[in-house]
């Protein structure tokens, strides 16, 4: 992925960046453009920050830009697995609406929706240590708009942290109105998401880190 440059501080780095290649629709062009929120050092786990990434049920508890995630009724989930372990969790070919607070106030009005399909979850193929999750826009057809969010965390430079960065690009005719009315508000609430995420995790996981232990 290519991005701004990190500094692997405490310090969230949230932008508009020239589109960024994504694993399903590769390299975009034309109106195509890139929201990231980068450098996000967490003092924990790497399972422990994917583990609060895919539990939606406890969204409310952190996360005021989607503060309410639900599952389609027609996710399956393995056969030897209760409904109860896999109630608002995603895995691969989870498809899940996101109710989005644009203002970030934890208050979804219910106008403001995405769809959404979980493709990935493995590990990270270069010589990091860590994950990387990606969901792909279903909310409008592909010719329309074209939308695709990558997250990754992985060890940090020091140990008992990692890393975790997102982006998201967006390409096709509609790119140019998310842009102009929501592009800034979404570097905004990239951020947001990405410090409330740190937060969280901290404050449940006492700031420790325990160490990669893989998939």
């Amino acid at each position: 992925m290519s991005q701004p440059p990190r500094d692997h501080g405490d310090t969230t780095q949230s932008a508009r960046i020239p589109p960024v290649a994504t694993p399903h629709w590769g390299a975009q062009t034309g109106s195509a453009f890139t929201i990231c929120a980068t450098t996000t050092t967490i003092h924990a786990s790497a399972e422990s920050v994917l583990d609060t990434l895919l539990d939606t049920a406890r969204y409310p508890e952190w996360n005021n830009f989607v503060p309410r995630v639900t599952i389609d009724a027609t996710t399956t989930r393995p056969d030897n697995e209760p409904a109860t372990a896999t109630a608002g969790r995603l895995r691969e070919n989870t498809t899940f609406t996101e109710h989005i607070d644009m203002f970030g106030h934890g208050k979804p009005s219910g106008l403001v929706r995405m769809r959404l399909l979980m493709t990935t979850l493995r590990g990270l193929e270069d010589n990091r240590k860590g994950f990387r999750v990606v969901w792909l826009g279903k909310g409008y057809p592909d010719w329309a708009l074209r939308s695709e969010r990558v997250h990754e965390i992985f060890e940090g430079e020091s140990e008992g942290e990692v890393v975790y960065d997102v982006f998201e690009t967006f390409s096709g005719p509609l790119a140019v109105l998310v842009k102009v009315f929501v592009g800034r508000a979404l570097v905004k609430r990239f951020g947001q998401w990405n410090r409330e995420l740190k937060g969280f995790v901290e404050k449940r996981d006492g700031g420790i880190g325990s160490g990669f232990v893989g998939i």
